[in-house]
């Protein structure tokens, strides 16, 4: 029989020491080029892990783990005893074979996709930058200090719970459970005066707005939309063809007497009044009565965006609008993603009584609640008291987090980067000169690891200083001095 060779031999493979890549990562690109290339042929043997890891100079896990990842995504195959080969048919190739035919193939073009003019003329939204917080996020809570023992052990208790009684499905309004819990939590923490029938359990800030625009508005209603302020809204307005204003914000707010003048006929109102998205600013009495007293006059609705009043450092959290609008004006929302975990995906709507018929219709035809276990889950977190003690920790915590990077800034970056510190939230600001582009300068950012926001991402009309939203709240302290040194040489490259 003839001797078994010890597989081919590869051409110059190109692995840097000092790269941030892993080494296994490397030699996967490296080989599965080779392989692409053509420079081994359909049905080669590769050599043996032993031997490349000897030729390379590096661990025989390392090259096991790159021929793994190869074998996973079809570039190379294992025979029993025989050793691991080239296929005779790669994925690429595969791709060509079973794609249907395109214009270039020859055969008939496809058919433009048929979408509605409104959402044709949508912007399509950034892709996510993957599911694991990264630094410099802003608005994700500490991953790391969220109570996972409890919230696991109390989930495991309600699941055998609904198991064992029979659950088959969740109401669409929410649990009842935890829209009690809900209603008594904001009456005592926000101010906000409701009972359970006016809360909806809902999966965020997207599913409120839809659900309020879909049953309260028409084509051509008029809205007012914060500038800076979260893009979300303005984007949800245009899919329902309402006209937008950008009303500018000031150190008190959104500038009523500015709305007023661009659209005084306006029916609705994006606010974020405990806390401005993106500046952070906590919106005056005065200014609060004006908003109500404009939506009192023209029968119009404020939609007060509560997304994470829990955290304010200093002084009591500032009460809701809600709290101050006896008239039914104002519609709150608000969610458990900053205070608790975000791939929870719970949020939660409050309605004026004259609204909970509509809502309660349309909830059930266009959105099932989150997960029932999650709910209740929740709803035991509060009623126990750990929800609330949760969150007041995590002020104390926040505000040493926030501590920690300001000063790592000002000590690393103050000569280029303007420190702004707010009074609330989980995100600072870094103010740039003038003369730079704060998307460039994230974009560079984002390729180093990080993912602050550019200011511009928030500005609805004009021109705005440029800046990055830095979240701090995610950021522990043995990664902050090389995350703030990367974000260095992201504004050096500019």
């Amino acid at each position: 029989m003839a001797r078994q060779t010890s597989g081919a031999l590869l051409p110059g493979l190109n692995l840097l020491r000092d790269s941030r890549a892993p080494i296994s990562k490397q030699l996967f690109q490296e080989l599965r080029e080779v392989v692409l290339s053509g420079r081994l042929k359909p049905g080669t043997r590769m050599p043996a892990t032993r031997n490349l890891a000897h030729e390379l100079g590096v661990s025989r896990t390392t090259v096991a783990q790159a021929y793994e990842q190869l074998k996973s995504e079809g570039y190379l195959i294992g025979r029993e005893k025989s050793g691991t080969f080239i296929p005779e048919v790669l994925p690429s190739e595969l791709s060509r074979i079973t794609k249907p035919a395109s214009p270039d193939d020859g055969g008939a073009p496809a058919a433009a996709p048929r979408l509605s003019r409104q959402v044709a003329r949508t912007a399509p939204a950034k892709p996510e930058r993957g599911v694991v917080a990264q630094p410099f996020h802003p608005g994700i809570p500490s991953i790391a200090e969220f109570p996972a023992q409890l919230y696991v052990r109390i989930q495991r208790r309600v699941s055998l719970g609904l198991i064992r009684a029979g659950a088959a499905r969740c109401p669409a309004e929410g649990a009842t459970e935890l829209r009690e819990q809900v209603a008594a939590y904001l009456g005592a923490s926000r101010g906000v005066v409701c009972d359970a029938s006016q809360v909806f359990i809902i999966s965020g800030t997207h599913q409120a707005l839809h659900l309020i625009l879909l049953g309260l508005s028409n084509p051509g209603d008029g809205a007012w939309t914060e500038n800076p302020g979260y893009p979300g809204a303005r984007k949800s307005f245009g899919l329902f063809r309402l006209r937008t204003s950008a009303v500018p914000v000031d150190a008190e707010g959104l500038v009523v007497a500015e709305g007023r003048r661009m659209d005084d006929s306006a029916r609705f109102a994006y606010v974020t009044p405990a806390r401005q998205a993106p500046l952070g600013h906590t919106m005056s009495l005065s200014r609060r009565l004006e908003l109500l007293g404009w939506a009192h006059a023209r029968d119009a609705l404020v939609l007060e965006d509560d997304y994470d009043g829990e955290y304010r450092f200093g002084g009591t959290p500032a009460p809701s609008l809600q709290s101050l609008d006896p008239d039914g004006r104002v519609i709150y929302f608000g969610t458990f993603s900053k205070t608790l975990l975000p791939s929870l995906g719970v949020g939660y709507l409050v309605v004026p009584r004259r609204y909970v018929e509509i809502v309660s219709r349309l909830i059930d035809l266009v959105g099932r609640p989150p997960n029932l276990s999650t709910q209740l889950t929740i709803a035991r977190l509060i009623e126990s008291g750990a929800f609330e003690s949760h969150v007041r920790a995590m002020r104390t915590y926040y505000r040493r987090r926030q501590d920690a990077l300001q000063r790592h800034l000002r000590e690393a970056l103050g000569a280029t980067m303007d420190i702004e510190v707010l009074n609330a939230g989980l995100h600072l600001i870094g103010w740039l000169p003038p003369e730079l582009d704060d998307r460039r300068v994230a974009e560079s950012a984002w390729r180093l690891g990080l993912l602050p926001r550019p200011l511009s991402d928030f500005t609805m009309e004009g021109r705005f200083r440029p800046a990055l939203m830095l979240g701090f709240s995610n950021l522990p302290d043995e990664r902050m001095t090389s995350a703030v040194a990367s974000l260095g040489e992201a504004l050096r490259s500019h």
